[in-house]
């Protein structure tokens, strides 16, 4: 594999010839392996083999000219992923507009518009036109456009700044823009890793200046808005249609299916049950206190059968979500895995409780209870639910993100029927949660993954104007914290645009296909120290992530070293284990092991010195981190294998 690939000049990639090339490249290397073969040990020319093999897959997949039922059936879901992605950027500028609309209409009912705003609000509701040319960048500015937002995809940690310095009236066009069009490819792994990253690094820096752990990721903020946008993208929303979709349906069926618990409203039916059959009332007197409603045994008599159904469909949602863990997106489960080690380094003292609560703060409120709650808005059913159901589904969610905090009833008291079912199903949560984060790192991944973007015939965005002008206004608002020196690059383009130009009306919104390329001759290949340059709040965050995934590395190509668990009454032997598979790797014969054993040995005690790892402790959460790492890879490599066989029947 290349130590780096460049894009050269204002050459743009699909014009580069470094496809035929590179592939060549390839081919000649799989057959050095075959000639080679009686030299290498066979784990060495089967890894080698097995990475070629993945390459010309990769490769293939993208290949137009092949014409057989496997490059059909590949080019069909290409084209529906592609639709999905479509799709949910479409969605999410929908559920933006009406919430606009409904917020304007409610003035305008009340009178409160001005003519100009009751001018703005009609032009929301024309449709849009193609622009003139007068709207739209002459050939130069876009060219310079292109090689913005080409540095602005490669390089997460200028959006991952940015985000931060916007304010919550700005975040959600920019998130728009950086989730369905800057990384709009949902479902190519290069587009999805470098947007991980920057979650990375913005998650790395909320946890970096909050103070309080009660406050972590749970006030409204920009990160929290990111979270929000990013379970709107295809792979998401795929999830909730094929996973609780199901279960929404069987509620929402039943429309009579009346299970509320409150107990001043179920006093309250039954008072209108019995005028509406013309009874008397007298024991049913109007303006009763809670507890006076709670404790009338008619009502009382009304909850109870309500509280075990309720169970039982609690228990229907919450056992489908456990059963299908694995189908959860990997994006999702990413987050979940950074929001615990986050969690772990930051506060090493946390329960597993309180850690598994910012997990599921993440997964059950930000995720999947807004679907439950409102279902029609993510496209899980047609039309919205009625009464009944929709208070169902509210309780359900109610229940699900209970599992999760530890409850006081103060705000909902009528919610402690239900607590037999949290106490019940908390520890079994916690395990599903900490199961959830069970994925591994993609950055071994990354180098392929940018490698493979110079395969494709252009590297382009469908981006509208108004995208392209605000990005371009947000970036130049905060340039002198974005870019405080004069030789950066990002300086270099916004210098050669100027300023942003005004945003057009939204009927003259119309879209554009932005070609990708590079400015400079500088390699599109970056290790994770680079994507933290100039941000050193996060840069260790960063060492860490290497480091623990340069430690794997050594590991899995020395599997004679004996690598020992982490006891914790053995801080030294954990320490030692780590600095032991260091130091091997830096003696080793390989000259590639060479250099990750001193790198990694180095960027050890430069942790140390920060803070973010301690020897009194044997690098505890490091050490649990690597474990938890090659655990998970000898669980996929057992599936690989059953795949293998599978095939070998075949």
């Amino acid at each position: 594999m290349m130590d780096s690939v460049v894009h050269g000049g204002n050459r743009r990639s699909g014009e580069a010839p470094v496809n035929t090339a590179a592939l060549h490249r390839v081919h000649m290397s799989e057959n050095g392996s075959r000639q080679a073969s009686n030299q290498t040990s066979e784990a060495d020319r089967t890894s080698r083999r097995y990475s070629v093999t993945a390459l010309y897959s990769i490769v293939a997949e993208r290949d137009e000219e092949v014409s057989d039922e496997l490059s059909e059936a590949q080019r069909k879901l290409r084209e529906l992923k592609g639709h999905i992605s479509t799709q949910s950027k479409k969605n999410f500028l929908l559920e933006r507009d009406v919430r606009y609309l409904d917020s304007r209409i409610a003035l305008l009912i009340q009178n409160r518009m001005a003519a100009d705003e009751v001018k703005e609000l009609s032009s929301h509701l024309e449709d849009i036109n193609q622009a003139t040319n007068d709207y739209y960048p002459d050939g130069e500015r876009t060219q310079l456009y292109g090689n913005l937002f080409f540095l602005l995809q490669n390089e997460p940690r200028h959006i991952a700044s940015l985000t931060r310095l916007v304010t919550l009236g700005e975040i959600d066009t920019l998130l728009q823009t950086v989730m369905f069009t800057l990384y709009g490819n949902q479902y190519e792994s290069r587009e999805e890793h470098l947007l991980l990253t920057m979650f990375q690094l913005v998650l790395a820096a909320q946890f970096e200046t909050t103070q309080e752990f009660s406050n972590l990721l749970r006030q409204n903020t920009p990160v929290s808005r990111m979270m929000n946008t990013y379970t709107s993208r295809g792979p998401g929303q795929v999830y909730l249609k094929n996973v609780i979709s199901g279960e929404i349906a069987r509620v929402i069926e039943n429309r009579d299916l009346n299970l509320e618990i409150n107990p001043l409203k179920v006093y309250e039916e039954l008072r209108q049950e019995r005028m509406d059959r013309g009874q008397s009332v007298d024991d049913f007197p109007q303006g009763v206190s809670t507890e006076e409603a709670t404790n009338n045994p008619l009502v009382r008599a009304a909850i109870e059968p309500r509280v075990a159904e309720l169970t039982r469909i609690a228990s229907r949602f919450l056992d489908t979500i456990v059963e299908n863990r694995s189908s959860t997106p990997y994006g999702i489960r990413w987050i979940c895995k950074q929001i615990r080690s986050l969690t772990k380094r930051r506060y090493p003292d946390a329960p597993d409780s309180a850690v598994c609560s910012l997990i599921g703060g993440f997964f059950f409120l930000r995720y999947i209870n807004p679907a439950i709650v409102t279902p029609q808005a993510h496209m899980l059913i047609e039309g919205a639910p009625t009464q009944h159901p929709r208070r169902v589904l509210t309780l359900v969610a109610k229940l699900l993100q209970n599992l999760n905090n530890k409850p006081t009833y103060a705000k909902e008291k009528f919610m402690e029927e239900l607590a037999p079912f949290v106490d019940a199903n908390r520890a079994r949560i916690n395990v599903f949660l900490n199961e959830l984060c069970e994925v591994s790192d993609f950055y071994e991944n990354m180098e392929m993954d940018q490698y493979m973007a110079l395969t494709k015939r252009d590297i382009s965005l469908s981006i509208s104007l108004n995208e392209l002008y605000n990005t371009h206004a947000l970036l130049r608002q905060h340039l002198h914290v974005l870019a405080p020196g004069a030789d950066s690059h990002l300086r270099t383009l916004l210098d050669d645009l100027g300023d942003a130009p005004p945003l057009v009306l939204r009927n003259l919104n119309a879209t554009m296909d932005l070609a990708l390329f590079s400015k400079w001759e500088t390699p599109i290949l970056s290790d994770l120290s680079t994507l933290a340059a100039d941000n050193t709040l996060t840069q260790h965050d960063i060492m860490y992530v290497e480091t623990k995934s340069i430690l794997v590395q050594i590991i899995r190509s020395m599997p004679h070293l004996k690598y020992r668990r982490y006891k914790p009454e053995n801080n030294s032997a954990a320490k030692n284990d780590l600095l032991f598979v260091a130091e091997q790797a830096a003696t080793d014969k390989d000259p590639m092991l060479v250099r990750k054993g001193i790198k990694v040995r180095e960027m050890l005690v430069e942790l140390e010195h920060s803070g973010a790892i301690d020897s009194n402790d044997g690098y505890r959460y490091l050490t649990e981190e690597i474990l938890h790492e090659l655990a998970h890879l000898g669980n996929l490599r057992d599936k690989v294998e059953e795949e293998i066989l599978g095939l070998t029947d075949v």
